[in-house]
């Protein structure tokens, strides 16, 4: 019988020691759509030259693992997670921002075989990899559809299993409901200490990139490590042109410096807010593509680092692009209705 993809389980946990799964570990369940994890051999074909003019060895001389986890975007443990991992740091209540944590995981994917098997070793086939880093993070939203998202892993050994790993818990991400164009409110453009709301926008993405590198070692097939490089963060959005719409071209042409926010709210109230305070414009285009057709302004903004102030209670100054809020109103979280 053949394998269905709707039999899929993925599921993530945090390694106190990079490249090591926790010895009795609590895997947090994803909420996937698609996946590509992979191990990704080095191969060469031999140089040898022989009488019979064939290939004498295929040499596999390294290799690396990783690949995408494709979802749609809800309030739940496991995007939360993966937020912590692609900003390298931990959420301190109900913050998150920029920080230089490298946080790698064991990611475990479980194919579904045939459950009716009376050898426990047939039902399943698990891949694994380990010292998983979340090396970017797309988020897109836009109106009449779900928002989603997509992480790309950058990891190291990858292994395959036929049972659990003892000992091993998983932990539910909840049914909470997947937030929708429609609760993407308010978007807000500060421009020269103007808020602008009420701009018709259409599609947004924000893209956030580690920049991470695996190391490869002699004596080691896989990389034996990991690490982070730069943090960039970049966002796109097609805004519908009015009157006021000019102000972010001219912010663009004037190389000037401007803030925008966005709150992205499921039906029940809980939510993410995105905040980037010092953002750059570094693209924007005003095209008319045909007749019956609206003019829209495409605008690529590049998030830069700033000083930020978190922490209510007792505020902090940190150096960030991004300041991320989330807000649980339903109880308890992350089960939902």
């Amino acid at each position: 019988m053949s394998v269905s993809a709707d039999l899929l389980r993925i599921a993530m946990v945090r390694e106190a020691t990079p490249g090591v799964t926790p010895a009795t570990p609590a895997f947090q369940l994803l909420r996937v759509t698609s996946e590509s994890l992979a191990y990704n051999p080095e191969t060469a074909l031999s140089n040898e030259i022989n009488p019979s003019r064939q290939v004498s060895d295929y040499i596999v001389t390294g290799g690396s693992s990783g690949g995408d986890i494709a979802f749609e975007i809800s309030s739940n443990p496991g995007f939360e997670m993966m937020l912590e991992g692609v900003l390298a740091n931990l959420w301190a209540t109900d913050e998150l921002w920029v920080g230089t944590k490298l946080l790698t995981h064991t990611v475990e994917k479980r194919f579904t075989l045939d459950e009716t098997d009376p050898d426990p070793t047939a039902r399943y086939e698990y891949n694994r990899l380990v010292r998983g880093l979340v090396d970017s993070m797309t988020l897109t939203f836009t109106p009449g559809g779900a928002a989603t998202g997509s992480a790309t892993f950058l990891g190291g050994l990858f292994s395959r299993d036929s049972a659990d790993i003892a000992g091993a818990t998983y932990l539910d991400p909840g049914k909470l409901p997947v937030i929708v164009g429609a609760g993407i409110l308010p978007v807000t453009f500060t421009i020269e200490g103007t808020d602008y709301t009420a701009w018709c926008v259409s599609n947004l993405v924000v893209n956030f990139r580690n920049n991470g590198r695996a190391i490869a070692c002699l004596g080691q097939e896989m990389a034996s490590e990991v690490v982070l490089g730069r943090m960039e963060c970049e966002i796109t959005a097609e805004v519908y042109v009015n009157k006021e719409t000019r102000t972010a071209m001219a912010a663009f042409l004037d190389k000037e410096e401007i803030a925008f926010s966005f709150t992205a709210n499921d039906a029940q109230d809980n939510s993410y807010e995105f905040d980037f305070s010092r953002v750059r414009v570094s693209g924007a285009q005003e095209n008319a593509t045909g007749t019956n057709q609206d003019v829209v302004l495409n605008l690529t903004m590049q998030a830069l680092v700033d000083t930020v102030t978190v922490g209510g209670g007792t505020p902090t100054d940190v150096e960030t692009c991004v300041l991320i809020t989330r807000t649980h109103t339903t109880t308890p979280w992350p089960e939902g209705a």
